[in-house]
């Protein structure tokens, strides 16, 4: 079982003009690639470089299958890599762009036919406005394992929480948002 250091963070919820009460995760370590290899070759019959190996053929084959518009399950429980594609435009950026070739055409024919208060349509949204990127779906069986072995533990006070008790009275240990019900 590990482990997990949260300390609380109070800040301000801009969506509901109210404070709110956060955890975030303190005190992170890093297993670098080198470890990572060590600990899935321990135990099984491939040594750390065979591990390191079929790491670098997933690094190289899987942008060249996810280009092909196709999604990649690469575990029994479903792990799934797939493409994803992003990018908007808004009435009032095609607004701006159309004023600004407006602007720039040097015939005055054709500047006139440049509507700069037309309807936004989907051929506005360009190829050079869109991105590309990796999805990942981790595997629901994947964060039940994870909550089954992960144990919560709160650490010191983040700077920007109020104090509700005295110092003495408020315990490392209460695992609630409130104060301690200790006496």
């Amino acid at each position: 079982m590990g482990n997990l250091t949260v300390q609380f963070h109070k800040q301000m919820n801009q969506m509901l003009n109210e404070p709110i009460i956060v955890p975030r995760l303190v005190n992170t370590q890093t297993v670098d690639f080198n470890d990572w290899c060590v600990r899935m070759a321990n135990g099984s019959t491939v040594t750390a470089a065979d591990v390191a190996a079929v790491m670098k053929q997933i690094e190289d084959k899987l942008p060249e299958i996810l280009s092909l518009n196709a999604k990649v399950i690469c575990s029994p429980s479903g792990l799934t890599f797939r493409p994803k594609v992003s990018g908007s435009i808004r009435q009032s950026e095609l607004k701006a762009k159309l004023v600004a070739r407006k602007a720039a055409e040097t015939d005055p024919e054709k500047a006139a036919k440049i509507d700069v208060d037309r309807e936004l349509v989907t051929s506005d949204l360009a190829i050079s406005d869109c991105s590309a990127s990796i999805e990942v779906d981790l595997p629901k069986e994947w964060s039940t394992s994870f909550h089954q072995r992960a144990t919560l533990k709160r650490v010191g006070k983040a700077t920007t929480e109020i104090q509700e008790t005295p110092e003495e009275e408020n315990t490392d240990n209460n695992q609630g948002g409130g104060p301690s019900s200790e006496g």
